[in-house]
């Protein structure tokens, strides 16, 4: 989703700029913890993976994205964080399971400060 558009408004840019912000901060808290991820972007539900690079490309290329915390041994689904994009940006973070608020900590103080909280 507009990651080579070199004829997007600034004000489209600084949006989608502080969406990948917060994206990349929740994958990077995510692996600190241990998880493995699976990204499902509403058409495709990609394997578990721990590989920062690999997420980051698999993510913000549809609307929305559902990033699925597993546990890299056994495969269990812990939790998920619901990604919308296109609104206000601080808000990328449509929902979540509240299980992950510990995980998710430094990311909520991110989005609190972008959004003006």
């Amino acid at each position: 989703m507009y990651k080579t558009d070199q004829h997007m408004s600034i004000a489209l840019r600084a949006r989608i700029a502080t969406e990948r912000r917060i994206v990349k901060r929740v994958v990077r808290d995510a692996l600190a913890g241990g998880f493995a991820l699976i990204v499902n972007d509403g058409a495709e539900e990609f394997p578990p993976s721990q590989n920062a690079k690999e997420l980051f490309d698999r993510l913000m290329n549809t609307d929305e994205d559902y990033l699925i915390f597993t546990n890299p041994e056994t495969g269990t689904r812990f939790g998920w964080v619901r990604f919308v994009y296109g609104n206000d940006g601080w808000d990328v973070i449509n929902d979540y399971t509240v299980n992950l608020e510990k995980v998710l900590a430094k990311t909520l103080e991110l989005t609190d400060k972008l959004g003006g909280a």
